[in-house]
């Protein structure tokens, strides 16, 4: 089938190299970036995959656990519950039951990128 359709096999040579690419851009998070930053970053990512915009109020709903989050994080649910705590006292993120809500999604970019608010 390849070497009948050789796009096919282009197709699938730029999926791999998107991984790969995904792959070393988690791995230099995990090894320079601070936990905060690290989580900013997963809650965006997953607001960017998997979130869905809230019907009745403003927010990006995102249907993952603490310690779904500590695990994709590389830290313990005890600093996510943490900082997802002081982020919902802020008003950037509101938590729920196995529920995160970004409320602020621009406030989460600038931890992300270290700048202060």
């Amino acid at each position: 089938m390849l070497e009948t359709r050789p796009q096919i096999a282009f197709d699938l040579m730029t999926l791999m190299t998107t991984y790969i690419q995904e792959m070393q851009s988690r791995y230099r998070e995990l090894a320079t970036e601070r936990v905060e930053q690290r989580v900013a970053n997963a809650l965006i990512r997953l607001a960017g995959q998997t979130g869905v915009r809230a019907e009745k109020e403003a927010g990006i709903e995102l249907s993952f656990s603490r310690q779904d989050v500590a695990e994709m994080t590389g830290t313990t649910l005890y600093t996510v519950s943490r900082l997802l705590s002081e982020w919902a006292r802020q008003g950037i993120i509101e938590t729920g039951r196995e529920r995160i809500k970004i409320l602020k999604p621009h406030d989460l970019v600038r931890i992300a990128d270290s700048m202060e608010k």
